[in-house]
């Protein structure tokens, strides 16, 4: 009996102890950074499913049930995702990267995912700072990557003649300004509002005045004014994925996520 005990103790100690931490967070993009961070020390998962509307998502049983299992959340900011709180166990650690942001999708833009990166090394080198050196030397290496794509995107739009473009959503505003690209409007304001008449006139006066050369939305957005947009400027409709998915081939990671954006939106300037 003690030498199984002591065999089921040594099988412990080499697997890291007992069960991981268990981290949560709303959406895959930020699921991924801070798994990069965190490695083999935590269990990380995300609630959003990947073809799920981040703002308006509802958690079924099951879901939920995943949330209350988790030892800490962490979130974008209480305005984006909350929500997730209520579904939390009473002890779970919470703790937001924004306090009140005008735009929440920082995980869209190369020099803002820093500010996750940042925010999970400071979690966990508090929660275990034996390991202080691992979060930090893979908080370190992961921004590094991350800045050696923003580069390469860097300079090829900066060899791009025109870069006008018309956001549907204010999604992109974030990467639009990390590759140096001119917003002519925004169709969609918000999670519920639109931009009224006029000003989808003014957006439509404006980029014939200067130019706009493509439409950045959503995968699968469907929307008359888009057609009505594509006629009269005679610009290119380029379909963009805010939150990736881990089962494709090319947005299974959050790097790839933003290299196929980044991609697709070069494509469409440069022809």
């Amino acid at each position: 009996m003690k030498r199984i005990l002591m065999c089921f103790l040594i099988a412990l100690m080499t697997t890291g102890g007992f069960a991981k931490t268990k981290v949560i967070t709303s959406i895959f993009p930020v699921a991924d950074i801070v798994s990069n961070i965190v490695k083999d020390k935590a269990e990380v998962k995300f609630a959003i499913p990947v073809n799920a509307n981040p703002h308006t998502f509802e958690p079924t049983p099951k879901q939920a049930k995943m949330i209350a299992d988790a030892d800490i959340f962490i979130g974008i900011s209480k305005q984006f995702d909350g929500w997730m709180e209520k579904f939390l166990k009473k002890d779970a650690k919470v703790y937001y990267i924004l306090k009140r942001p005008a735009n929440p999708h920082i995980w869209l833009s190369f020099r803002k995912s820093y500010s996750i990166i940042t925010t999970t090394k400071r979690i966990f080198v508090k929660l275990d700072k034996k390991n202080l050196h691992f979060y930090e030397k893979n908080a370190r290496e992961y921004a590094r990557e991350i800045n050696e794509v923003y580069k390469v995107y860097l300079d090829k739009f900066s060899k791009l003649n025109s870069k006008n473009i018309i956001q549907y959503h204010p999604a992109w505003e974030y990467l639009a300004i990390d590759l140096k690209l001119k917003t002519i409007g925004v169709i969609y304001t918000g999670e519920s509002k639109r931009v009224k008449i006029q000003q989808l006139t003014e957006i439509l006066e404006r980029g014939k005045k200067f130019g706009a050369d493509a439409l950045l939305c959503r995968i699968g957005t469907k929307d008359k004014i888009i057609d009505i947009y594509k006629r009269e400027l005679n610009l290119k409709v380029v379909e963009l994925d805010p939150i990736g998915d881990p089962n494709s081939k090319d947005r299974n990671t959050y790097l790839n996520l933003m290299i196929f954006n980044c991609e697709r939106i070069y494509q469409a300037l440069s022809r």
